[in-house]
């Protein structure tokens, strides 16, 4: 930029949100790119949603294609298994990836031309020379080590590889890889081999605002688990912890919300799922927040979580987990646990059990939630895109 020329602002940018689900769809992908584009538009002139969703029939044929590809004479003598093996791995497969990248570079080039694109996904690659920032919540190579996920059902270590090939090109050619915890950052840096002065950490921002009322009984512990994965978010050995807090405090309460198995527990209230596209439910579910006194969930494995930073905005600490980016949602409102340690569950939710520890924490919960909003998400993103002449100062800094 010439000395003395006029700063541009954020206001005057125009960004694409590359994903290969529909950004713009708040029930797909834990409504993370849906949050994004809404922020977005708030800091920025013009932001493009773009989808790498196939039509029907070239999303079969790419599937065949792919699925083909990774047929082995073993899934012949077990045609169940091997049809979900081979049907899995094929989600990510060569024709597949090759058929999204086709179409996101025509609709690209389409509604070119942006300022930067930003990226929410590894499975298409995007138009060479395009300013890019990448945005990840995991690696393919955390995913594979940390918790056997569906969508990497079916893949082999070679599949793997190739997988974390193609994410690495991709991290290579962005200008910046925003990250939404310091765990997904640390692998791309060690990973990825990307250097650390182009990884950013960004978080992620609040589905769900539910303001921490103004006065709270903190005498008695009432704690809160939501999630819809019962078996990831570890409800069972929730239960389990909670059956031994009850000892210690037997007016203690746990409310319980998502896909729960049925629960008859001394104590415990199972809600079900409460979904938040649903008034109703979602005020069933902001009277829970308002009357907890501390957020439990040390989920067996958490890329980030969400409802964390959920809990904290409603003025209550959390339990998390060790396994995962929780810490950075968590901060220092909470404590995180070792979620295959009973024990270290169970002393987290008696150390919250106290009132002067859960309203401390509390506190702190509240101010490390301020920093997880969609808006402030996006102004990082936008700090990232290192377009020459930016003016940032208004910008929220990285964590």
């Amino acid at each position: 930029m010439i000395a003395g020329s006029p700063r541009r602002s954020p206001a005057s940018l125009r960004i694409g949100l590359a994903d290969s689900i529909d950004p713009s769809e708040p029930s797909t992908g834990s409504g993370v790119s849906a949050g994004l584009l809404g922020a977005l538009r708030e800091v920025v002139a013009e932001v493009v949603p773009l989808s790498g969703l196939l039509a029907p029939r070239t999303g079969r044929l790419a599937h065949l294609a792919s699925a083909a590809t990774r047929l082995r004479p073993a899934d012949l003598r077990d045609l169940r298994a091997g049809a979900s093996r081979v049907h899995g791995a094929a989600k990510l497969g060569r024709p597949t990836v090759a058929a999204r990248t086709l179409r996101m570079r025509r609709d690209v080039s389409a509604a070119g031309p942006f300022d930067a694109i930003v990226q929410r996904a590894s499975d298409m690659l995007l138009p060479a020379g395009s300013r890019i920032v990448s945005f990840e919540d995991s690696t393919v190579l955390q995913a594979w080590r940390s918790y056997p996920w569906g969508h990497l059902r079916g893949f082999t270590e070679r599949d793997v590889e190739r997988y974390a090939a193609r994410q690495r090109r991709i991290y290579e050619s962005a200008v910046a890889c925003c990250c939404s915890t310091h765990w997904v950052a640390e692998s791309i840096v060690a990973d990825y081999g990307i250097p650390p002065e182009r990884v950013f950490t960004v978080g992620m921002g609040r589905n769900h605002d539910v303001p921490a009322p103004a006065a709270r009984d903190w005498s008695t512990p009432r704690y809160l688990f939501v999630g819809v994965d019962w078996q990831r978010k570890n409800g069972a050995g929730v239960l389990d912890a909670f059956a031994r807090v009850r000892e210690r405090h037997p007016q203690a309460t746990l409310d319980v919300v998502g896909g729960h198995p049925p629960i008859e527990q001394p104590g415990v209230a199972a809600h079900g799922h409460l979904s938040l596209i649903e008034d109703g439910a979602r005020r069933r579910l902001a009277t829970l927040y308002a009357r907890a006194t501390a957020f439990v969930m040390p989920s067996l494995h958490e890329p980030a979580g969400i409802v964390y930073a959920e809990a904290g905005g409603a003025g209550i600490p959390s339990i998390g987990t060790t396994d995962g980016g929780a810490a950075t949602m968590v901060g220092a409102g909470g404590i995180v646990v070792d979620p295959r340690s009973a024990e270290q569950i169970l002393d987290a939710m008696l150390a919250l059990g106290e009132p002067d520890r859960a309203r401390e924490l509390g506190q702190l919960a509240r101010a490390n939630a301020e920093l997880m909003t969609w808006r402030k998400v996006a102004e990082r993103v936008v700090r990232a895109t290192g377009i020459p002449g930016l003016d940032t100062s208004a910008l929220a800094e990285f964590l």
